[in-house]
């Protein structure tokens, strides 16, 4: 299950399984993207991430005992902050030695080359308990300016009656509620007559669907027209794979 918590933090708890780590691979994959950090980036922080998770679903629960871990995470200016959450046997990480490189790779692979990926992956490691809780806390320094509200942009003009609403960027959860906000005039409109390019509209989450639906169902009632035009094929297929696409009139 994946959350969105306040600013820019977001959430995702699995149970403690091996083939749960999928969830969290893609989970990392799209927070890397939403950041647009470099692939070599992303990659590094699902390595740290997958040795992590997967070292605690082996050893912190007995077999059979079920349980969930959580992956937290805040993006800040300059760091990107990393909380693993899980309630099984307490262990940090931070107290063992991890194997020197100089040493045969048998024994690296039998010695923590787990914890060495991490460390080696992330510039802070950190671990403590509140409570019944394991927190370990991976830091990695990002050499960004990240302003969620620079992923899309919004233009609105009109043109001989009619008003464009251009989009550019991630219409995804984290933008949706600035984009009711700038559709919000819209809603009053009577007789609208709107049309909205996508042409520079790069994603579109369930939130941004629910958004348009919304903003169709107002021009309707108000005896208006809707038209979307220049979506991506790739956003198209998003359209019709959810039956949205019955619902605009695209072009």
């Amino acid at each position: 299950m994946m959350r969105y918590l306040k600013n820019m933090e977001k959430e995702i708890i699995i149970d403690n399984k091996l083939d749960e780590i999928a969830k969290i691979a893609q989970f990392i994959e799209e927070l890397g993207m939403s950041l647009q950090l470099p692939s070599e980036i992303t990659m590094s922080i699902n390595l740290a991430i997958e040795e992590a998770i997967s070292n605690i679903i082996r050893y912190a629960y007995p077999t059979g005992k079920s349980g969930e871990i959580t992956l937290r995470t805040n993006a800040e200016s300059n760091a990107l902050v990393l909380k693993i959450i899980d309630d099984g046997i307490s262990f940090d990480p931070t107290s063992k030695d991890t194997p020197e490189i100089l040493e045969p790779l048998e024994t690296r692979l039998t010695k923590g080359l787990g914890l060495f990926l991490i460390r080696r992956t992330m510039d802070i490691v950190e671990y403590r308990t509140i409570g019944s809780e394991n927190h370990l806390i991976l830091t990695k320094k990002i050499n960004l300016n990240f302003k969620p509200e620079a992923s899309m942009k919004t233009n609105l003009c009109q043109i001989e009656g009619v008003t464009i609403l251009a989009i550019e960027g991630r219409l995804d959860t984290l933008n949706a509620s600035e984009f009711n906000t700038t559709i919000q005039p819209l809603l009053a409109d009577q007789n609208p007559n709107i049309i909205i390019n996508c042409e520079g509209m790069s994603y579109i989450s369930s939130s941004g669907l629910r958004s348009f639906i919304m903003l169709q169902k107002s021009v309707q009632q108000h005896k208006g027209q809707l038209i979307i035009e220049a979506i991506r094929p790739e956003i198209k297929t998003i359209f019709d794979m959810t039956g949205c696409s019955s619902v605009f009139t695209i072009r």
